[in-house]
């Protein structure tokens, strides 16, 4: 016959959350809300209740490489501008999805329209209706390209609010060298 494990006990998944936090960073886990609040615990198990934090490492994992391969892919398919704007946001959402693994839906939700990321995830996700749109309708990809370009922005946006002073770093990495090229030419 075959034996069946025990369900994980709740000392074990604690375990092996606190052992991800701390390599991480106590400091590092709570910016990026992976600390001891009990919103992130009500996220796990409204996502994935009967998952170990292992598995959900792994789903996330899966989930954002599967993401970046579609978007990859996506690229063998320039001239077809339906089918690469469809795998290019498919990546994205794939991507942007591996998250709910670690958090929840809710929880991502709720993080994705904090009032520091409200305005990029608001871009970032009609960005990506609007490329599939576009694409489908017109076939044009000189419409399909700037989408994506705004798609791509609103995510590097997006993700730096996550970062400790992401957004200022690149803000002034931006305009020192806009200055840098201003001055060249003025």
């Amino acid at each position: 016959g075959t034996s069946s494990k025990p369900p994980p006990s709740d000392d074990v998944e604690s375990g092996e959350k606190e052992a991800f936090i701390s390599s991480i960073g106590k400091g590092l886990a709570e910016q990026l809300g992976y600390g001891e609040s009990s919103e992130f615990e009500e996220g796990l198990k409204e996502c994935c209740p009967s998952l170990t934090w292992q598995q959900r490492l792994w789903g996330f994992g899966i989930f954002l490489i599967f993401g970046m391969v579609l978007s990859y892919v996506s690229g063998f398919y320039i001239m077809d501008p339906a089918r690469f704007a469809l795998l290019y946001t498919a990546g994205n959402v794939c991507a942007l999805g591996s998250t709910m693994f670690l958090t929840g839906p809710i929880s991502q939700f709720k993080r994705m329209f904090h009032p520091d990321r409200a305005v990029a995830s608001g871009i970032y996700i009609s960005a990506m209706i609007l490329t599939v749109v576009v694409a489908r309708r017109t076939g044009k990809i000189w419409l399909v390209m700037p989408l994506i370009f705004i798609q791509w922005l609103s995510l590097i946006w997006y993700s730096l609010s996550y970062v400790p002073f992401g957004r200022r770093i690149l803000s002034s990495i931006v305009s020192f060298c806009c200055k840098g090229i201003c001055d060249c030419f003025g």
